[in-house]
């Protein structure tokens, strides 16, 4: 029995500790002008508030309603429409107007609603930030906040600083690029794929130029992923260079040990033998250079390319020196270079040329003797 009666005391008095909150519908505000806004631009606002019987009233006589802007020298217009019929509200100044329940609540019969104009001018600013063009939020009867009343419109406001300093910044930034781009070219690396990204780079900087804060900075948001793009295809290409440097000495020596081991048949030499480790050596240092480069890993596929053309060209001077000696031995065992075999065919023929020129002439003087 005695919960029975306090029942209904605590249900009125929760009831009394939770604010009746009205239902505010804020329509989407015109704000002139659009886009981003710098320090001393005029701005105009228009709305309207639709207020929604909650209850037995349009909004609760104890609460207040106020509208808020972040705008400098604001001038509010302010007219209250019940049932079709316009009542303005004297002119406010100042950054909020606060409309009171005893000006707002009617019973809930009376369709209510308001029509806000505001003008000001947009406030300077240390560094681009978002402010606040227009807050509309309720208050309960301890002037607190209800939370879920706020309806708010931002804009952000630039300092031109801003924006002068990150094209700056990016720009120096493509400066040192341009400067990669540069060496590597000088090393004969290919730099055209680099070039594509740094002249998008470029492009998206030009742009910024024109553009407002927001699109600036979307467009300057693309230049460090451009830049680091191209740096890895520089570090591409720098590696692809490096294989390809490497191939050189070992297709050569490869040349060369065919030409020993077929032409000479110097298979079980064991000079052939070094060299042909050496090379294999070389290759394995090729494959690793292509296997890191197709993985990305292109600082170490450059170091075993390193590897691959120096192991490469030693097995080529080896088997340059070994076919040189093989031609020294070939040309009769220290004889000149210059005395070989098409040398001795060419002295062979001059001197029977000569011997049967000679005889033809013993001949000839013979007869004349017989005379």
């Amino acid at each position: 029995m005695q919960w029975k009666s306090v029942f209904p005391v605590l249900v009125l008095a929760l009831m009394v500790m939770v604010p009746i909150v009205s239902g505010v519908s804020v329509l989407n505000p015109v704000i002139n002008p659009t886009g981003d806004l710098t320090a001393g631009t005029n701005v105009s606002v228009s709305f309207k508030i639709d207020l929604t019987p909650v209850g037995e009233t349009t909004f609760p006589a104890e609460d207040t309603l106020q509208i808020y802007t972040d705008l400098n020298n604001a001038k509010w217009g302010v007219t209250i429409i019940k049932d079709g019929i316009e009542q303005p509200v004297p002119q406010e100044f100042g950054r909020s107007v606060y409309l009171s329940g005893w000006v707002l609540s009617y019973p809930k019969s009376v369709t209510e609603s308001l029509r806000i104009t505001l003008e000001g001018s947009v406030p300077s600013v240390t560094k681009s930030m978002n402010k606040t063009i227009v807050l509309v939020q309720e208050l309960d009867r301890n002037n607190a906040i209800i939370p879920t009343s706020i309806v708010t419109r931002e804009r952000l406001i630039i300092n031109p600083t801003d924006m002068s300093e990150n094209i700056a910044v990016r720009e120096a930034d493509l400066r040192t690029y341009r400067t990669l781009i540069d060496a590597r070219a000088k090393a004969g690396v290919n730099t055209s794929a680099a070039e594509q990204k740094y002249s998008a780079a470029q492009a998206a900087i030009d742009s910024a130029k024109k553009a407002d804060f927001s699109a600036a900075q979307v467009s300057l948001n693309t230049v460090p992923a451009l830049i680091a793009d191209g740096e890895k295809t520089l570090d591409k290409a720098w590696a692809e260079k490096e294989i390809e440097g490497a191939q050189v000495p070992i297709t050569k020596t490869a040349d060369l040990i065919t030409f020993f081991t077929v032409n000479k048949s110097m298979s079980a030499d064991p000079r052939v033998a070094i060299i042909i480790a050496k090379k294999e050596t070389a290759d394995q240092y090729l494959s690793s250079a292509k296997d890191l480069s197709y993985l990305g890993n292109y600082e170490f596929s450059r170091v075993k390319a390193q590897q691959a053309f120096e192991k490469g060209n030693e097995s080529l001077n080896e088997a340059i020196t070994l076919k040189l000696s093989l031609t020294k031995t070939d040309n009769g065992g220290g004889l000149p270079a210059w005395l070989n075999t098409t040398t001795i065919i060419i002295a062979v023929v001059v001197i029977i040329v000569i011997a049967i020129a000679a005889y033809m002439l013993l001949r000839k003087t013979d007869r004349w003797s017989e005379y």
